[in-house]
């Protein structure tokens, strides 16, 4: 993949679309968090394409040879993130960890895939499951779902294991500082320190 001189990314090869400039920026900042270790919150506005640029990165890591990823997400965007995966990325091989009827056995079959989607409710159901899995990115969608750090998302979250960690959200603070906390503990734990030592100084 090949990287304009402005920061911004080509989208990779197997992405059956078209980014706007504005994603292909969004697209090589993602590759730039990589590449220096860090978890980001990717933040647009809802409608600007936030799925459809995490989508071409997990392209361009199915085609680097990277092992699966792992997107939680709102029982609503199930759906969502099928249809924009088969559209866009159809090559990306997806399982549906989701549902009554999901067989936790097929989390042990996790290399066959590419993306593994599953939702929150899940995700608190199933985590012992999960945490002993190293996925390439996990991802969280709607991510002010763990705005509060001290619920069962919030915890299941930050038990899972990845090389590297995103998270979508446009209100990535609704209320409280509390809720930025929360959120950076999940992409870069201990960076802002401990959650009682963060509200001592924002309330300073």
């Amino acid at each position: 993949i090949s990287s304009p001189p402005n920061g911004s990314r080509d989208q990779p090869a197997g992405f059956t679309g078209t980014l706007r400039s504005y994603q292909r920026e969004g697209l090589g900042w993602l590759h730039f968090l990589r590449g220096f270790g860090f978890g980001g919150c990717l933040a647009d506005d809802m409608g600007l394409g936030k799925t459809i640029q995490v989508l071409a990165l997990l392209e361009s890591r199915r085609e680097s040879g990277a092992g699966p990823s792992l997107v939680v997400v709102p029982r609503s965007l199930v759906f969502n993130w099928q249809q924009e995966a088969a559209r866009f990325t159809p090559q990306l091989r997806v399982l549906d960890h989701t549902g009554p009827q999901r067989a936790r056995e097929s989390l042990a079959a996790t290399a066959d895939y590419d993306l593994v989607v599953t939702t929150y409710g899940t995700l608190r159901q199933d985590i012992a499951e999960l945490r002993d899995i190293h996925f390439d990115y996990v991802v969280l969608d709607e991510a002010q779902a763990i705005k509060n750090p001290r619920t069962a998302a919030a915890k299941a979250a930050r038990l899972l294991s990845g090389e590297h960690r995103l998270a979508l959200s446009g209100t990535p603070v609704e209320n409280r500082l509390e809720e930025l906390w929360s959120l950076f503990e999940f992409l870069n734990p201990g960076m802002l320190g401990s959650s009682r030592l963060f509200a001592a100084a924002g309330a300073g």
